[in-house]
């Protein structure tokens, strides 16, 4: 068995994360007996059972570098909480580049919300994705991933949030690599 380790700036990103969490999520445990069930405000409602989440991973993103090209991305994904705190979902991707570049991904994924407090939550997430990439005339490459995300959550206003939060995704079939770094969420839930 092959370990994978991380690297130095991924272990610190990781353990300062946990860190944040561990310290939002103390004041909240001692006071849980106090708050109504459902809560009601901002992100009070959101983890209730049946719930249906739309969202975007990396928004809607347009990337241009200098002298280097650009880039244009659109990663929609829905989830449902099939029991409180719980959802199972998928998303789609399309990531497209200049010089013909086109990338295609889809998967599946558990995640388990934490509301932390009235507008801060946390949202891990796990699942396996299968990516499918193309230049030109050139030749294609697949891989397949196992995903993990942890988007620290805002609710800036009822049925609405945005996040950010660090990823790392395992290759585990294909070409490429394992990729790691931060990424943004936004979206909504009925």
């Amino acid at each position: 068995m092959v370990r994978h380790r991380l690297s130095p700036v991924v272990t610190k990103a990781v353990a300062g994360f946990v860190f944040v969490g561990a310290l939002l999520v103390l004041p909240t445990v001692a006071r849980a007996q106090a708050q109504p069930a459902g809560g009601g405000a901002l992100g009070q409602g959101f983890g209730d059972k049946g719930q249906l989440v739309i969202s975007s991973e990396d928004f809607f993103g347009f990337q241009k570098v200098n002298h280097a090209g650009w880039t244009l991305t659109l990663k929609p994904s829905v989830d449902y909480f099939v029991i409180p705190s719980v959802t199972v979902g998928g998303f789609a991707a399309l990531i497209k580049s200049n010089g013909d570049q086109n990338e295609y991904q889809a998967g599946a994924r558990a995640g388990f919300n934490l509301n932390v407090t009235d507008m801060i939550g946390l949202w891990p997430q796990g699942g396996i994705a299968y990516a499918y990439a193309k230049t030109g005339n050139a030749a294609s490459h697949s891989s397949t991933l196992i995903t993990t995300y942890v988007p620290i959550m805002a609710h800036l206003m009822p049925h609405f949030f945005v996040a950010i939060g660090p990823f790392y995704n395992i290759k585990i079939a294909g070409d490429g690599g394992n990729a790691y770094g931060f990424s943004s969420l936004i979206g909504g839930w009925l």
